[in-house]
C-alpha cells in the first residue's frame, strides 16, 4: 500500500497557518497598546495663556518690591522697593505714596501721571519680592496667634529681571531703588532665596511657593478633633479702588485632607483673618486624616518635673493623654502626691490645676486629661512626703550635733 505523503505536509502548512494567524494578532495588540496610550489631541486654546489674576485683589504695602517696565522709555524702569513710609522714588515723580493700591490701580495712576512728561506712556508692574505676611488665625486650632510668614520671592522673578540684575540687589536706602553690583555673591539674590524647604517637595502643586491656608494651620499646631473644615472662615481686606472694608468667604477643606486636592487651599494675603469654627461632636478622623494630609504633627512636646523617676522634655502622640506621659518618665516616686499641671488656654489665658491622677482612668478624663504641646506638668509631694522632708529637714542638723560631739569624747 503507498504511503501518503501529503499528510505532514498539511501538518506543516497548518502549524505555519497559525503561527502567521498569532503574529497578527500579537502586532494587532501591540498597535492597540500604542493607541491607548497614545496622546489625544490637545484640547487647549490660546486663552490657557491668559493671566489667572490670582493677585487681582493684592494689596501693595511695605516691603514689596516692584518690577516697573517702561516699554518706550526702559531708562526710567527699575525695581523699587516699597518703604516704612508706604512710598517708592520713581524718576521724574520722586516719592511717590503706594500703600493701599492693587497692582492695576497703581498701573493706571502712573500713566496718567507720566503722561505730564512722556507720549502714551505704557508700563509693565509685577511683583518682583512680595513682603512679609501677616494672618491672624483663631478657633479649633491648637496654637491660635497671629502667625508672621517671611517674605516670598516670585519664582518667574528670574525671567524678569536683567541679567545683570541677578548677581546681586542692592538697596538704595535714600531713593529706595534697586541698583545692581556684579561682585556680590548671587546666592544672596531673591532669585535664590527661594525656600529649599518648598524646592525638595516631592508632590508638585500650583501654590508650592505661595503661602496657603494650610501653611497657616500647620503653623498654628494643627487642627483638633472639634475642628470644623468644612466651614471655615477668611476675612480680607477690600482695596481702596473697590470701597475698602472687608470681605467675607467660607472655605471646605475636606478635600484638602482626604484627597490632597489643593483647589481650596487658597492663598493668603497680608492681614488675612482666619476663623475655624467648632463642631458639636467630637470627630476622630479630623486627626488622622490631618496627620496624612501634612496639617497637624504627630508629636507633641510636653515637660515633667518633680518626684518621677526621669523628668525632663517628653514626646507623646497628638492628643496624648496624661498617662502616655507618666508611662514614658517612669514610676512616680514614693511619697508622691497629686499631678500639677501648668497650660496656656487657646483664649490665651493661664490654667492651673491639680489632677488626682489615675492610670486606669480613660484618657480625657478629669483624672487622666488629653494634654497640648507646651504643657508643664510636675508630681508634687503628698502630705507624708512634705513631712519626712520637713522632720528630715530637722533633724539632720541635730544629728550631726550629737556626731560631732561624740567625735570629740572619742579624741
Amino acid at each position: 500500500m503507498k504511503k501518503n505523503n501529503s499528510t505532514p505536509l498539511k501538518s506543516f502548512l497548518l502549524l505555519r497557518f497559525i503561527g502567521v494567524l498569532a503574529l497578527t494578532g500579537l502586532f494587532n495588540t501591540q498597535a492597540h497598546g500604542q493607541k491607548v496610550f497614545s496622546e489625544k489631541p490637545s484640547l487647549v486654546t490660546p486663552s490657557y495663556l491668559e493671566s489667572k489674576d490670582e493677585l487681582k485683589d493684592y494689596i501693595l504695602d511695605t516691603g514689596d518690591v516692584l518690577n516697573i517696565k517702561f516699554i518706550n522709555t526702559p531708562e526710567l524702569s527699575g525695581f523699587f522697593r516699597i518703604n516704612e513710609l508706604g512710598e517708592i522714588y520713581l524718576n521724574r515723580l520722586k516719592e511717590s505714596y503706594v500703600r493701599g493700591l492693587t497692582i492695576k490701580e497703581l498701573k493706571l495712576i502712573l500713566e496718567k501721571r507720566y503722561a505730564e512728561f512722556l507720549n502714551n506712556p505704557k508700563l509693565l508692574i509685577r511683583i518682583a519680592e512680595f513682603k512679609p505676611i501677616r494672618v491672624l488665625i483663631k478657633g479649633e486650632v491648637r496654637a491660635p496667634r497671629l502667625i508672621r510668614f517671611p517674605s516670598y520671592q516670585s519664582n518667574s522673578i528670574a525671567t524678569r529681571i536683567d541679567t545683570q540684575l541677578q548677581n546681586k540687589l542692592i538697596f538704595d536706602s535714600e531713593i529706595n531703588q534697586i541698583k545692581s553690583s556684579p561682585k556680590s555673591n548671587s546666592l544672596q539674590s531673591p532669585v535664590n532665596r527661594i525656600s529649599q524647604t518648598n524646592l525638595t517637595n516631592s508632590i508638585k502643586r500650583f501654590n508650592d511657593f505661595s503661602t496657603t491656608l494650610s501653611n497657616a494651620i500647620k503653623e498654628a499646631g494643627g487642627l483638633t478633633s472639634y475642628s470644623d473644615i468644612y466651614n471655615i472662615e477668611i476675612v480680607r481686606d477690600i482695596p481702596i479702588g473697590r470701597g475698602g472694608g472687608k470681605k467675607r468667604t467660607i472655605v471646605n477643606l475636606d478635600s484638602y485632607i482626604k484627597y490632597a486636592d489643593p483647589t481650596n487651599d487658597i492663598r493668603l494675603f497680608d492681614g488675612d483673618a482666619i476663623f475655624i469654627p467648632k463642631l458639636q461632636k467630637k470627630d476622630p478622623s479630623i486627626i488622622a486624616n490631618s496627620i496624612l494630609a501634612g496639617l497637624s504633627p504627630r508629636f507633641i512636646k510636653v515637660t515633667v518635673s518633680g518626684r518621677i523617676e526621669n523628668p525632663g522634655d517628653v514626646r507623646i502622640p497628638i492628643e496624648g493623654a496624661l498617662s502616655d506621659v507618666m508611662n514614658l518618665t517612669g514610676p512616680k516616686k514614693p511619697l508622691s502626691g497629686d499631678v500639677y499641671l501648668i497650660r496656656y488656654n487657646r483664649n490665651g489665658t493661664l490654667l492651673r490645676k491639680s489632677i488626682n491622677y489615675s492610670s486606669s482612668a480613660l484618657p480625657g478624663s478629669l483624672e487622666n486629661p488629653y494634654l497640648i504641646s507646651g504643657d508643664l506638668v510636675t508630681v508634687k509631694n503628698s502630705v507624708i512626703g512634705r513631712v519626712s522632708e520637713t522632720v528630715k529637714l530637722i533633724s539632720e542638723p541635730i544629728v550631726s550635733i550629737f556626731a560631732y560631739e561624740a567625735l570629740l569624747k572619742r579624741f
